[in-house]
């Protein structure tokens, strides 16, 4: 792998930290960090970057594998940055199926109108699902969220969970044929259930409490790729209103132990 004008700088920031009897912290990678040049392995799977710009107006910034580091030697992090115009992805050759759990420890960092994710997606052109775990340091908070769309108008059934930024997250959401759970640190913070009975209805749900049900023609049944992004939005009255304002700040993402 060839190694970029940011991954230098900080293996030069690693190395001056060293020289003064420091350690580089756990949210930099070390002296070993890789570029991102094409596809690679990380926790038992092989992930590609992305290298485009999503046509969703909410999205404010291009993937570039240029913004991605993987950690070296016993660091198996994947390092993400973000800046006005650029921005990281990372699609895993693993599809998740129902009955399976997917998630790992995530590192969010604090930049306003951004969010740090790892979720599951499907889209044939017709049906479109997406099983969400997204940080928003605007909010102070985790978005737990189901998305459906089957060629007309598309549903959004979601929660807002208290959760901090600059901060390191384990999640884990286990995905059944009646339920989705999600864990954060240690403890369930919400469930959507199936509910065979409950119509496609309003096209945003927003939950309270710890739970909501979900209309079985808007449940997940097929597999879907699994998924981490850090991205920014556009700045426009719906990407506020989802992420807040973004300013320009810049900041660095870090996924680990994703399954």
């Amino acid at each position: 792998m060839t190694t970029s004008p940011r991954s230098i700088l900080l293996l030069l920031l690693g190395a001056a930290l060293s020289a003064c009897g420091q350690t580089t912290s756990p949210t930099s990678p070390g002296l070993a960090a890789q570029a991102v040049s094409g596809d690679f392995s990380r926790w038992g799977m092989s992930w590609s970057p992305s290298t485009w710009k999503n046509g969703d107006p909410l999205f404010g910034c291009t993937f570039s594998k240029n913004n991605l580091t993987l950690g070296g030697g016993s660091d198996a992090a994947v390092y993400g940055w973000l800046d006005s115009s650029t921005c990281s992805e990372i699609k895993s050759n693993r599809w998740k199926t129902q009955g399976t759990r997917f998630g790992g420890d995530i590192y969010v960092p604090n930049v306003a109108g951004t969010t740090t994710t790892l979720f599951t997606y499907f889209n044939d052109g017709t049906v479109w699902n997406e099983i969400d775990v997204e940080f928003v340091p605007s909010r102070g908070s985790l978005h737990p969220a189901l998305i459906y769309r089957n060629g007309g108008s598309r549903y959004v059934y979601e929660a807002w969970i208290p959760a901090a930024s600059n901060a390191w997250h384990r999640v884990d959401v286990n995905w059944t044929a009646s339920s989705i759970i999600w864990t954060l640190n240690g403890r369930v913070v919400f469930t959507m259930y199936r509910n065979a009975s409950l119509p496609l209805g309003a096209t945003v749900v927003t939950g309270s409490g710890s739970s909501m049900q979900i209309p079985a023609a808007a449940w997940p049944t097929r597999s879907q790729q699994l998924i981490a992004n850090f991205w920014r939005g556009s700045n426009t009255a719906d990407a506020r209103g989802f992420l807040g304002s973004y300013g320009g700040g810049t900041g660095q993402a870090i996924w680990n132990n994703l399954y």
